[in-house]
């Protein structure tokens, strides 16, 4: 106060006044940047008409442990209304960190749900995670130069705060956490690397944002692991945390993937190998007959190549069948058949680079396109209507890349390429730090494209942690303005 009398009374201003009007003004662009943030994020999760992503018939694998339910029109449109009864309970028996957000804001509605939930409850919990991890993003800017501090976090609310990604907040997807895990613990670990004393605090948020991020999804724990390194490069600082709690950490992460990994339903892991193999592989084949005897299957089972698990006449529909067909289909198997089989395997990426060429999760099943509603059915639109409210960025990247899976993977490759270019780039001090981040992310990055390999159906929704991932190198690539 002293200082700003003083300021006030001269009519040429110390270097502190300067100082302290700058920093006021920065003040002010990132507290109206943050409200911005949030009065887009409100209107469209919920001012009416709301939006949400329609259910692909996934929604249970989440909301059957708690016994929610509902009419959900598959594809077309959101639902925001469900009830518990227990003609809903369905254990999955799949082990998510997406859990963790239902069940506390199932907690919290209770007093005013009367055995009726609105998923905006959740929607609300997910958008308070994304404004924290939005903040972050701002207070990491505040050491970048004026003109990065500036356009950074609003090219960060330009690309993620419109309907490409709010509406995901209003759904049950286990894709949702994962999202919003992924900023926290991205901007985590790499305050974890470029701060110059890390505090235990520091430390163990990285770590648990790590640790949720693993757990959201199955196939999100591999590129999670990752991380791993970034609790133990010291790069020479000596306030760094000690080696017990390295070690703790590695051990807490590696022994939570291996539970991610065990603990999947054997039904889940041969489904999705299933799909791989039958609905995106064995089409592209010369010998189906031959490459089904090789993988130890019943070469008469090709007349199921190119159907997906789904149908009804589909031997996935029986549980006998599926813990048979177990027994042979595996990611170790997928695996093996793509090593031997590289021209297959490309066509299978291709495709999936095709589908998330398109930004918006489409889902192609045989002949029919789907997309993923985002309106309620009352709102009279056509069924499978998508919001484009904002969306500005993945329209300009559809009209790029959409339909062209390779000019999409040099898009992918380029980014990546530039982040390492520029992190090489810096300062002797901050050089080692930055390359190791960028071959964090591109490992990260690159897996997360790689293990749609593995799931051959859904891809452009499988595809979405990716799609953000780029998203994120691309807001990064100001910060070296």
């Amino acid at each position: 106060m002293s200082t700003m009398l003083t300021c006030a009374r001269r009519r040429r201003f110390p270097a502190a006044c300067y100082r302290n009007r700058e920093m006021r003004r920065w003040a002010i662009y990132e507290l109206a940047l943050l409200a911005l943030c949030a009065g887009l994020v409100a209107w469209q999760l919920f001012v009416p008409p709301s939006l949400g992503v329609a259910d692909n018939n996934d929604y249970p694998k989440l909301i059957g442990r708690v016994c929610l339910g509902g009419s959900r029109p598959l594809f077309e449109y959101a639902a925001f209304e469900y009830r518990q009864a227990p003609e809903y309970c369905w254990d999955s028996r799949l082990f998510t960190s997406a859990a963790l957000p239902l069940r506390i804001v199932l907690s919290a509605s209770q007093p005013f749900a009367r055995g009726r939930f609105d998923l905006r409850w959740l929607g609300a919990f997910y958008a308070l995670l994304f404004l924290v991890a939005f903040h972050a993003f701002q207070r990491f800017a505040r050491g970048l130069r004026p003109a990065a501090r500036l356009l950074a976090p609003a090219a960060a609310l330009f690309v993620f705060g419109g309907a490409s990604y709010v509406p995901w907040f209003n759904s049950f997807y286990f894709d949702t956490a994962s999202y919003v895990f992924l900023l926290l613990a991205a901007l985590a670990a790499l305050r974890l690397m470029l701060r110059e004393n890390v505090k235990t605090r520091d430390y163990l948020a990285a770590l648990a944002c790590a640790l949720l991020l693993a757990a959201s999804k199955s196939q999100h724990t591999a590129p999670a692991l990752l991380l791993i390194p970034c609790f133990w490069l010291r790069f020479g600082r000596p306030n760094f945390p000690p080696l017990p709690l390295r070690i703790a950490a590695t051990v807490s992460l590696a022994a939570l993937g291996l539970v991610m990994f065990a603990t999947a339903p054997p039904w889940y892991q041969t489904i999705n190998s299933y799909n791989a193999l039958f609905y995106q592989s064995l089409p592209h084949s010369a010998d189906p007959s031959g490459d089904l005897s090789r993988l130890g299957l019943d070469p008469a089972m090709a007349r199921y190549v190119g159907q997906h698990a789904f149908l009804a006449d589909s031997p996935m529909q029986d549980p006998v069948q599926t813990k048979a067909l177990g027994a042979y289909l595996s990611v170790r198997s997928l695996t093996g058949y793509y090593l031997s089989h590289p021209r297959i395997a490309a066509l299978v990426f291709r495709n999936a680079l095709d589908e998330g060429s398109l930004q918006r999760v489409r889902m192609k099943i045989g002949t029919r396109a789907y997309r993923l509603g985002n309106y309620a059915k009352t709102v009279g639109l056509p069924p499978e209507a998508q919001s484009h409210f904002l969306d500005y960025w993945s329209s300009l990247k559809v009209a790029v890349f959409g339909g062209r899976p390779a000019l999409y993977a040099a898009y992918a490759a380029g980014l990546l390429a530039a982040l390492w270019t520029l992190a090489l780039r810096q300062p002797a001090k901050l050089r080692a730090r930055l390359a190791s981040a960028a071959a964090i992310w591109t490992a990260m990055a690159a897996l997360a494209a790689v293990l749609v390999l593995f799931d051959g159906i859904d891809t452009g929704r499988h595809l979405f942690l990716f799609n953000a991932m780029l998203d994120m190198t691309a807001c990064a690539l100001l910060c070296f303005l």
